[in-house]
Order: structure tokens, then sequence, then C-alpha cells
């Protein structure tokens, strides 16, 4: 039936039958193609995540007719997987109707179908964000503003996780998608309950000087918003996004820019170059503080890969960082539980403020056997601060009672 006879209710219901949900959908797609393609599709947004949505075995939501005889709901190739969470059907008038799924899977004129039905929806999720943004901007919202923000929000919190993995996934369409994801921020302005920011949001709120786009990533919001890896960063008024999804150290670094500006880590080294550190102060204070980083470098011997000065510390004493070419923590930590188990050991960076009072203790003293423990304290507590897990717990607070002691 065409869309000008239908009402709401008509497509609640239908997605109520299809669907087996008892509750009526987030939003719906309807499309009707007619040219050198016939065909019509009708795709629904469920209200919260399928159970299976993160199951290697998920089934697919969407099922295919030819002709409004069913064909097949057991083909993952009628949509990318990370439109996995879409209900619906896809109906051809070209497809043969003895189509196998050996065909189906080198077929043009599905291959055409998909292609548009996900532009289509692309565009659908990107005109739902800016009517949030929209309203959210509006001084007295009207009802229908503030139904559009609750509908935005509940999109964003159910599968704002699965739409991030297309800018991994989807290289043709990683623009439209960049649009779409939210991310959580170090800044308070963002949109919605939960504080939702875009990159489009992020870029008008950049500083003049700054050229990058900063991120940090983990497994732990609360943590991250409180990481010594800010304090700089903060000081200098450059806003972080927050990225506590695990996929997100695969996605970002794969994705690498938004427009014209590079996406930068700040656990990771390098990332400290526009923190506007006037470059003969630095050298001088390297210079000074030489002696004291090479007494904790050879305290910790090959537990590190290196030890310097840090210039992103205000308050605390030190943090970890990893070299620009080596997987962090988290994917480490991923790769480990994917069973990869024969990865070689990845050595942090440990990073030291010549300010703390800690570095001016060890600076003052000879004895050995006091600036090993305070250096390996100093090691795992950036390490507990960044989420990994100490090898030794029991040895890190033996150190630190007997630092204590004294």
């Amino acid at each position: 039936r065409s869309k000008s006879e239908l009402k709401e209710k008509d497509y609640n219901d239908f997605y109520k039958t299809m669907s087996h949900d008892s509750s009526d959908p987030l939003m719906y797609v309807h499309t009707h193609a007619e040219g050198t393609q016939e065909y019509t599709t009708l795709f629904y947004v469920p209200q919260s995540a399928p159970f299976d949505m993160y199951q290697a075995d998920y089934k697919s939501g969407v099922k295919l007719y030819v002709k409004r005889v069913f064909i097949t709901d057991d083909d993952r190739e009628l949509l990318p997987a990370y439109m996995r969470f879409i209900r619906g059907i896809i109906d051809s008038e070209d497809l043969p109707l003895n189509v196998s799924r050996e065909i189906l899977q080198k077929n043009r004129i599905l291959d055409n179908i998909r292609t548009a039905s996900v532009k289509k929806l692309l565009s659908e999720f990107k005109k739902m964000g800016e009517a949030s943004d929209k309203a959210c901007k509006s001084e007295n919202p009207s009802d229908a503003e503030k139904a559009s923000i609750e509908k935005w929000n509940k999109f964003v919190s159910a599968f704002n996780r699965p739409m991030k993995e297309g800018l991994y996934s989807d290289y043709a369409n990683r623009e439209e998608i960049a649009e779409i994801v939210r991310f959580k921020s170090t800044d308070e302005s963002g949109t919605g309950e939960n504080k939702w920011t875009s990159f489009a949001d992020y870029v008008q709120r950049m500083k003049p000087e700054q050229k990058a786009i900063y991120y940090i990533t983990g497994t732990d919001e609360k943590n991250l918003r409180s990481s010594p890896l800010l304090e700089a960063y903060k000081k200098k008024g450059f806003e972080v996004l927050i990225m506590s999804d695990e996929i997100d150290d695969i996605v970002i670094p794969s994705f690498g820019k938004y427009k014209d500006f590079e996406l930068k880590a700040v656990n990771r080294a390098g990332s400290d170059e526009e923190l506007g550190v006037d470059k003969a102060e630095a050298e001088k204070k390297d210079k000074e503080f030489k002696p004291v980083v090479e007494k904790i470098k050879k305290a910790l011997g090959d537990k590190v890969k290196d030890v310097r000065l840090s210039k992103r510390l205000s308050d605390s004493p030190s943090c970890i960082v990893v070299d620009e070419n080596d997987p962090s923590i988290q994917m480490e930590r991923m790769m480990k539980a994917m069973g990869q188990n024969n990865l070689p050991e990845i050595k942090p960076i440990l990073e030291v403020n010549g300010d703390h009072p800690i570095l001016g203790k060890i600076r003052d003293s000879s004895d050995e056997d006091f600036i090993e423990k305070v250096s390996v304290v100093l090691l795992d507590q950036a390490l507990l601060v960044s989420g990994a897990e100490l090898k030794n717990p029991v040895e890190f607070v033996k150190k630190l009672n007997e630092l204590l002691s004294k």
C-alpha cells in the first residue's frame, strides 16, 4: 500500500506483527522505488537494542521478498552488520523467484537496493539528530521538540555503539556516519540527558589555536574524566572527547580525521605538541631534570619503554602513555580476550611531573632502594589510574606500605 493511505497505527501494527515486539518502533522508513529497478523497503528502528545485537550469531531482522513471496530472513547481506538492529522488509519486483543464497551474495540488483537503503537510513538518522540538536537550542521547546529530543536520546543510548562500527567497516559512508555518532566530552554543553556531543559541535567549540580533535580512550567514563592525562588540556581550555566503548580503540584510529582535523589520543606519546609549552623553557627543564629521569629509568629497568618529563601534568606526579605505533592497554586487553596470547609485551612510557614534590624527593636522594620503591609506586599508580591491571598488586602494596612507614 502507498504511504498516502497508511497511518502511523498501520505501520506500528505491522511492526508488532512481523517483529513480535510488544512496543511501538522508535521510527520507520518506507520507500518505494521505480525506474530501472522496482522495489519497496520498509525499515524499523526498535525502541531498544535486540538481545542478540552483540552476539556473533545474531539473527538478521530484515526479510527478503520477491513479488511479495517470502524468500529468506536469514541473510546478513541485506544490510551491513553495523545496522543489525534494523527490522523490516525488502520486496523486489526484479529478482527471480527461484533465487538462491549463492546468487543473492553476488546479485547486482540486491547490491543496488542495499546501497540505496543504507544511504536512506543514514540520511534519516542524520535528520533525526539535527532535529534534536535544534530543539535543544530552543529556549522554550514545544511538545514536538521535546519528543524529538527524547527520540534521539533513545537512539543514541541504544545504537551509538554499533553505528560507530560503521566508521571502521563502511568506508563509502564513513563521512555520513561521522555526522551521526555521538560522544561524551569534558565540555558540559552537549545535548541530551547524557550530554552527548558530535564531531561538528566539537569543531565549533575549538580554540582558535587548536589544530586537532583530542580524545581519550578507556573502559570507565568516570576514571577517564579524572585522568591526570587531561590536566594540561583542561588548563589550556582544550576540550577532550571521552571514549569509554571498548571498540573506540579500533574505530577511532582507523577513522583518523574528521574533515581537516586530525584525531589525537591524549594517552599516546606526541599528542602534547600543541599545548603551547615554550620550547626553550622545555629544553631547559629537560636538562635540569635529566638526572632525576635517569634515576627513575635505571630503577624501573625493562618495566618501561622510556621515562620522560611530562608537559601534560600539572597536579599528578606521573602518568603513562603508549608509543604512537603501539596498541593501547585497552586494545591489548581486547586482543588477549580474543585468544591472542602470544602478543609481544607492550611496555608503557612513564611521564613524570618535574614540579611535583615526589620528584624533588628522588632528586635529593642517593638511596637506591628508596628511589626504586618510589619509582615502582609512581609507575603502578599511573597504570592503575589508566585502567590497567597490575601484574603484582601484592608487591605494589608492600612497597607503598614501606614508603608510608618512613
